[in-house]
Formats: C-alpha cells, structure tokens, sequence
C-alpha cells in the first residue's frame, strides 16, 4: 500500500504520512500502521555551508498493530 500525506490547519508545518507496513524501512508485518510527522527545518549557516538547504525534521512517530 502507497503511503498517504495529509497536513492540519492546527499545525501549520507539519506534514503526516501514514503507512501500513509493508516489509519497507521498518519491515513491519502489513498489520502494522505508522504515523510520521515532519517538518522542514532550515540549518544555521556554517563557513562551509552559507546557504544550507532545508532539511525534513521527524517531530513524531506512532507505530500500531491493526487486526
């Protein structure tokens, strides 16, 4: 099963996929539903880095046995 995304208006930055477990990163039986919150995060300028791409940040992580 693809993943889906989805956002909400109370939390404005945070996009959530929610996947059922499908032997992919995780390897999770396809019982097992996860929910991933991220937001982008653009890091401090270095001297090696003055322009730093925006990075996606994990801000949570639910993982659940479904039936």
């Amino acid at each position: 099963m693809s993943a889906t995304t989805f956002t909400l208006d109370d939390l404005p930055g945070v996009e959530f996929t929610v996947e059922r477990g499908s032997g992919g990163e995780a390897g999770l039986p396809s019982t097992w539903i996860t929910l991933v919150g991220t937001r982008q995060e653009t890091p401090a300028p270095t001297d090696d880095i003055p322009d730093p791409d925006p990075i996606d940040v994990e801000v949570c992580r639910i993982g659940f046995a479904g039936p």
